[in-house]
């Protein structure tokens, strides 16, 4: 029986596409649909019927009315909605989009700083975002970067063991302590303390530059599809329509992927390291300086992550498109870039904060060590949403700058 009225449906959808009132309001999809739908419904209602000649007849019967009737008042359906919708949209033909709308506003409604109209500069640069895809290439930009952080993992944890002369045995003697607790959240304490911690002490113990030199090129591999993405959405910002060649792009991808690990393990070394270190005074007693280095490394060290942010960002707005802009353009469109991923980044840090879970005891249960992986999981998403707003952050700041520089004076 319900094989018997399921084929019906299909015969009957091709059956009723043969009229050209059906045709001209439903596409194949919704006809097949309508008519599964009621042979399916008719199949369920006469299940509780003897089976016999008798029911098949009447479910054929069934679908085939009530499949006309379902298809007809569709059409119906559609013919009365489409009707008024082409002939609002035949009204709308001419007159401005919505974002001409809001760029116009803008251009009436000025909010001038030192004679810039920064209101209009920012609602072209959303405007302009949204014609070139920059959410979308921020993704591309995402996927790149997590299958890259495995080689860079690598690579940093191979060259860890550099960090020993400079740190010394005790701050480094903390960071497989670090590593293998928050590990123990995800996976066993047996697998984390007999597997993971001579792993990890290994790293620490050896200056394995090979290891870390392989590693280090199947990132910049990796990476280098990170920046080609945002090479084309800043050539796109920049309205470019002869890009370079594939040669090009991928030495370029590289060159920036070079500069962008360089800027990391700068960062790093300010941000990481430095609270291993301590304080000003502990590092520059180590480092035999004086008092001078003492206050600068206290007082500077956030605003140095800072600019170092925005040299790099300034340095990928003026050389990836395929433009000649002043470096001075690109620098307001650096400043945004580096603040929406610092304030990202701060955001990130608070989820992490509140949520990731303390590491589960020997006695706890079964629910709270489904708890804490599920947490640990939230935290993954979340670092996978914090690199895709990251992106979306530096292709905005890219945005601005070719809005400035298409527009240097008003």
């Amino acid at each position: 029986m319900p094989a018997v009225v399921l084929s019906l449906g299909v015969l009957l959808s091709v059956l009723v596409r043969r009229s050209a009132w059906v045709r001209d309001r439903l596409p194949v999809a919704a006809t097949t649909i309508l008519t599964w739908t009621v042979g399916g419904m008719t199949a369920v209602g006469l299940a509780g019927m003897g089976a016999g000649t008798g029911r098949t007849v009447l479910g054929a019967a069934v679908t085939v009315l009530l499949g006309v009737l379902l298809v007809l008042a569709a059409g119906w359906l559609v013919g009365r909605v489409r009707g008024p919708l082409a002939r609002r949209r035949a009204r709308l033909e001419g007159s401005p989009t919505l974002a001409a709308r809001a760029v116009g506003w803008a251009d009436r409604h000025p909010v001038r700083v030192r004679g810039r109209n920064v209101g209009s500069l920012a609602v072209r640069s959303v405007v302009r975002a949204g014609e070139v895809r920059v959410t979308g290439l921020a993704a591309e930009m995402t996927y790149y970067a997590l299958i890259s952080l495995v080689p860079i993992a690598t690579a940093l944890g191979a060259s860890l063991g550099y960090l020993r002369p400079l740190l010394g045995d005790q701050q480094v003697e903390e960071l497989p302590t670090q590593v293998v607790d928050t590990l123990t959240s995800v996976f066993a304490q047996q697998l984390a303390t007999d597997v993971l911690a001579p792993l990890v002490d290994g790293l620490l113990d050896e200056q394995r530059g090979g290891f870390a030199i392989g590693a280090l090129v199947v990132t910049l591999y990796l990476a280098s599809r990170v920046f080609r993405a945002a090479v084309r959405a800043l050539d796109d910002a920049y309205r470019v329509e002869s890009r370079r060649n594939w040669i090009a792009q991928y030495l370029l991808g590289f060159a920036f992927t070079i500069g962008a690990l360089l800027t990391l393990v700068t960062v790093l070394l300010l941000v990481v390291v430095g609270p291993l270190v301590g304080s000003g005074a502990e590092l520059a007693e180590r480092l035999g300086l004086g008092q001078a280095f003492h206050t600068a490394w206290d007082v500077l060290r956030w605003p140095a992550v800072f600019a170092v942010t925005v040299a790099f960002l300034t340095l990928l707005y003026r050389y990836a498109p395929r433009v000649h802009s002043h470096w001075r353009r690109c620098l307001p469109g650096a400043i945004v870039g580096a603040l929406g991923v610092l304030l990202v980044s701060s955001g990130y840090t608070l989820y992490i904060r509140i949520a990731v879970p303390d590491t589960p005891g020997a006695d706890a249960d079964s629910a709270m060590v489904v708890q804490a992986a599920a947490q640990m999981l939230g935290l993954v998403l979340a670092g996978a949403l914090w690199i895709w707003l990251c992106s979306i952050a530096v292709l905005v700041g890219g945005v601005i700058g070719a809005e400035l520089d298409r527009r240097p004076a008003e």
